[in-house]
């Protein structure tokens, strides 16, 4: 059961100046009689995790929504150590709670950004993927999964695997790394892997993508099959 809360959890609450939680007193509360103050749709879930944490005795984090003292409710992530006395024996549970509203509403901004970043990549008629301002993969459209057939993170190690040709590794290593480095469009030919194991020449076209303020947010990544091209020369 809850038997004591610092002043600033307290406050946020709305608990009175003399409530026994400010000082330590305990009434004998059941252990779940806390979950009220949370959202009605996290209450249910709050509930079962902490009863599977009183059984086993571990520690426990978990996130919901907390109401305040005007009837609002923020995001909070709860994290419960058990402390021990010396033989083992449980003594408290010593708890400490972050505000992570504004952390938890941008996450849901970006998982949305996210969303229309894939509808939009999907959309174009090539093998399109974007990736970080320092070049790693962060992204692609559906098309260039399908082509090379293998997942994002196998395609984030491009460099150690054989996506690209093992003649053209060292060679492509290089030039991205100076591109990357140069902030401005580039472009290059290479080998690479296709899904049946044939490997077959495209053009890397790189374009960065500027912020309001002028640095690179972004690298949009065009690959083009020029190998009937290249073969023709």
């Amino acid at each position: 059961a809850l038997i004591f809360v610092n002043r600033r959890t307290a406050d946020y609450l709305g608990l009175p100046e003399d409530h026994p939680l400010r000082f330590g007193i305990d009434i004998g509360a059941q252990w779940d009689d806390w979950v009220p103050l949370l959202h009605p749709d996290d209450q249910e879930e709050a509930r079962q995790y902490w009863s599977s944490r009183l059984r086993t005795g571990e520690a426990g984090e978990h996130s919901y929504r907390v109401r305040n003292a005007q009837g609002d409710y923020r995001w909070f992530l709860t994290r419960f150590e058990p402390l021990r006395a010396s033989d083992g024996t449980l003594l408290l549970r010593i708890g400490a709670t972050l505000d992570i509203d504004e952390l938890t509403r941008a996450q849901g901004v970006l998982r949305v950004s996210e969303q229309s970043l894939r509808l939009a990549i999907d959309g174009i008629a090539g093998l399109v993927a974007v990736l970080t301002p320092n070049g790693e993969l962060e992204a692609a459209n559906r098309q260039l999964f399908e082509y090379f057939g293998r997942s994002l993170e196998e395609l984030k190690n491009w460099g150690t695997n054989d996506t690209v040709h093992p003649e053209d590794l060292s060679r492509i290593l290089e030039l991205v790394k100076r591109g990357i480095a140069s902030e401005i469009p580039f472009n290059f030919e290479l080998r690479v892997r296709r899904f049946d194991g044939e490997y077959r020449w495209f053009e890397n076209r790189h374009v960065p993508i500027l912020d309001d303020s002028g640095r690179i947010a972004r690298w949009y990544l065009l690959l083009t099959d020029i190998e009937d091209r290249t073969r023709a020369l």
